[in-house]
């Protein structure tokens, strides 16, 4: 007969996390987060199961046992909040009007959202004129003959 062994015939198991590549901790990270994903999501659907269960209680409760004048009432609270919260928005948005129109724009500043610079070389013309430009009331822009004319300044486009 066989004599029986003293110990577990398994050999032991390394943990050591230094031991284990990324890719497989990126592997059992995301099988183990969908796993809590799945959990919570069931725990979710079951709460929403009670709270139903518990808003028809609620309903029977306060509409047939306690009658129509305590539903009446009720919703007749809910219009007085609901009214309550519009008239709020309401006064909040007349006195931003009132504002903006006794102070003109609300900004402090406005944004630059380029300098003078970097647009006069985007369009290849001189700075100046880039500036005479902007501070014009009215302007004309043409192209004719593969050069923009602007009022009676005329300058040459980018030839490609």
């Amino acid at each position: 007969m066989e004599e029986s062994r003293s110990g577990t015939s398994y050999p032991e198991i390394i943990d050591e996390k230094n031991l284990r590549t990324k890719k497989r901790v990126v592997v059992e990270t995301s099988i183990t987060l969908g796993f809590w994903g799945l959990t919570l999501y069931l725990l979710i659907t079951f709460l929403t199961f009670l709270l139903w269960l518990s808003g028809l209680k609620l309903v029977y409760s306060n509409i047939l046992v306690a009658g129509y004048p305590e539903m009446v009432g009720l919703f007749a609270n809910g219009m007085k909040i609901t009214a309550f919260i519009v008239l709020i928005l309401l006064l909040w948005s007349f006195y931003n009007r009132a504002l903006i129109k006794i102070k003109g724009e609300r900004r402090k500043s406005q944004v630059v959202i380029s300098f003078d610079q970097d647009m006069a070389d985007f369009f290849n013309i001189d700075i100046e004129l880039y500036r005479e430009i902007i501070n014009s009331s009215a302007i004309t822009v043409a192209l004719e003959r593969d050069r923009l004319v602007f009022g009676k300044i005329d300058f040459p486009t980018d030839q490609r």
